[in-house]
């Protein structure tokens, strides 16, 4: 059934990745937030480094604290007097170690040991008890199947200091504390709440399999709506691109016709982004649901609490934050688009200021991309305490990395905001930089990329543009080249090119893309090849190509109406005193700027 679900594997494998890394993260940030904390890297392990803190110890003056957890909930924090280094205490206990043991007489207490003959205890004859010895609080516990009471810790001067009350005040707060938290944790490993909790879960995981169906089903049939929308908003941009080639100079009609099938094309292009958003949302409501039935699923066994939580907090904010950082990116880009819709329909803009706006949007959208994942970044970063103390160094270390590797990076970002600033070319421009030529498909503040003559994708860095030629800006130029036979009437040939242009340029389907015809007529070369004729015509923008093929065809046909020879290469041979001419004819010549 889920094969007939064309799930995007990129989306899929990014989204485990994400999700993997987010786990991995849960694992790790302690110790990772207790280096950074010092505001270095990671350290390499060395038995000299004993006054680094321990992964979860608090540091408060000369106290250290640290928190008391069964099955994965915070119970109270305890505190001890601060070991300042840790190879060597001396006589101090620090005060994880403390804890480790305190945290291991509540598991025995929890489970019970059967291979030592220790049961687990009784939830409702279980009583947490204070008991005065030698000046200090000592809590510990009896029910009716322990022979003996056991004990769990004692309330010390520290403790005491740290929580800001009594010894006597805050071991009553613990006793109540651990007689509720003990009797949860025993009666949540009873044999019946265990099966009770089994069903529960597996009725969970199977309502989000039916809802993953269902949510697949709805995503399928976008991504067919998908997929219908992308090829008419390709089939639009295609007319609209051979409408721009064929009617730059064009009538009212022409260009209200031209007008009507760019507001189809962005309308087309406005309900494309919207069911890509619904798949978008779709796609993150199944993720989400799947991370809450996990975290459900863990939450309902004492054993596995403590992994629920780690699911449940960090994992999830982080795919939350990730979740509403694409929303706001597509949201934004939804109202930039509106925007350019709105002002296509109020014709406020120019042509070419509507094309600039429309390139400047792009560019927009793509650093506003990187701006907003970067400062969610920053945010999960801060949430995760990975921040405060540590941004220095690793700034340090970002800028030395700038500074060495990535200086040709800040230069293609320097050179794209200038190639915005100044104009000097959009998207849909035919430009030449160096050797390389073609249309502009793709622009921003890093790369261009053009469209060869030969149909190749060209990806140009932008710190390497330095000389643009840019052949789509206000007119062009047809620099048509011709040679006749050397013995041709050249008054003649003159007249019959000069006809031929202005015939032309007063064909309906012409004059409109010919702007002048008298910047340069004449004889330009004589050689022994013929005469040459040398002929500048200013078109209207990329029409100089169309108009040169155009002018080639109808001159050949009234060269041979008027029987005028094409001028051919000439060379004179003695053959045993008999002189023989022989040549061989070339094809007209025109260069288009």
């Amino acid at each position: 059934m889920f094969k007939s679900f064309s799930w995007k594997k990129n989306r899929l494998v990014s989204t485990l990745v994400a999700f993997s890394l987010a786990l991995l993260i849960a694992g790790m940030s302690p110790a990772i937030a207790s280096s950074l904390t010092l505001g270095q890297l990671m350290p390499i392990p060395n038995a000299g480094n004993g006054s680094a803190l321990p992964a979860g110890v608090e540091r408060r003056g000369n106290l250290e604290a640290v928190p008391i957890r069964l099955d994965g909930q915070e119970l109270f924090r305890i505190a001890s007097p601060a070991v300042f280094n840790r190879n060597d205490p001396g006589n101090q206990i620090p005060v994880e170690i403390r804890a480790k043991q305190i945290e291991d007489n509540l598991q025995r207490l929890v489970q019970g040991n059967p291979s030592a003959g220790e049961p687990a205890l009784d939830p409702e004859s279980l009583q947490v008890l204070i008991d005065d010895v030698n000046g200090q609080p000592v809590l510990f516990v009896r029910d009716a199947k322990l022979a003996e009471a056991r004990v769990i810790l004692t309330v010390t001067d520290s403790d005491a200091q740290y929580n800001g009350t009594s010894k006597q005040r805050l071991a009553l707060q613990w006793q109540q504390t651990l007689q509720q938290e003990l009797q949860r944790a025993i009666r949540g490993r009873q044999p019946e709440v265990l099966q009770q909790q089994i069903y529960l879960v597996g009725k969970v995981l199977v309502a989000a399999v039916l809802l993953t169906v269902l949510l697949g089903t709805a995503w399928s049939f976008l991504e067919r709506q998908r997929k219908r929308l992308k090829q008419q908003v390709m089939a639009e941009a295609a007319a609209i691109r051979n409408q721009e080639m064929t009617t730059v100079a064009a009538t009212d009609d022409e260009i209200g016709f031209l007008a009507g099938v760019r507001r189809r094309h962005l309308g087309l292009a406005q309900r494309q982004q919207l069911v890509a958003l619904a798949q978008w949302l779709l796609f993150w409501l199944i993720v989400l649901l799947w991370v809450g039935a996990i975290a459900f699923s863990l939450s309902a066994f004492p054993q596995t609490r403590f992994f629920a939580r780690r699911v449940a907090a960090i994992p999830f904010v982080i795919l939350l934050a990730w979740f509403f950082t694409g929303l706001t990116n597509r949201l934004i880009d939804l109202m930039i688009d509106r925007f350019m819709q709105s002002q296509e329909k109020e014709k406020v803009l120019t042509e070419a200021s509507l094309q600039r706006v429309s390139t400047i949007a792009k560019v927009v959208k793509s650093l506003k991309t990187a701006l907003i994942y970067a400062l969610v970044f920053l945010w999960v970063l801060q949430w995760l305490n990975l921040v405060p103390a540590s941004i220095l160094t690793l700034g340090a270390v970002v800028a030395l990395v700038v500074s060495f590797g990535v200086q040709s990076l800040v230069k293609d970002f320097v050179n794209g905001f200038l190639i915005l600033l100044e104009d000097q070319f959009r998207i849909g421009d035919n430009i030449k930089v160096n050797e390389f030529s073609g249309m502009v498909e793709n622009l921003n503040l890093r790369i261009t990329q053009l469209r060869s003559d030969d149909g190749n994708l060209i990806t140009l860095p932008n710190s390497l543009i330095t000389h643009v030629e840019n052949r789509s800006r206000g007119w062009a130029r047809a620099d048509f080249r011709i040679e006749v036979a050397y013995d041709t009437d050249v008054d003649r040939a003159l007249a019959i090119v000069k006809e031929t242009i202005e015939t032309m340029a007063q064909d309906p389907q012409w004059k409109d893309q010919i702007f002048n015809t008298h910047e340069l007529f004449g004889v330009d070369q004589l050689s022994h090849t013929g005469i040459g004729i040398r002929v500048w015509i200013r078109t209207a923008p990329l029409q100089q190509w169309n108009v040169a093929r155009e002018l080639r065809r109808r001159i050949q046909i009234a060269f041979q109406k008027n029987k005028i020879q094409i001028g051919m290469p000439q060379q004179l041979i003695h053959d045993h005193g008999v002189l023989k001419k022989e040549g061989v004819e070339p094809t007209p010549n025109s260069d288009e700027q």
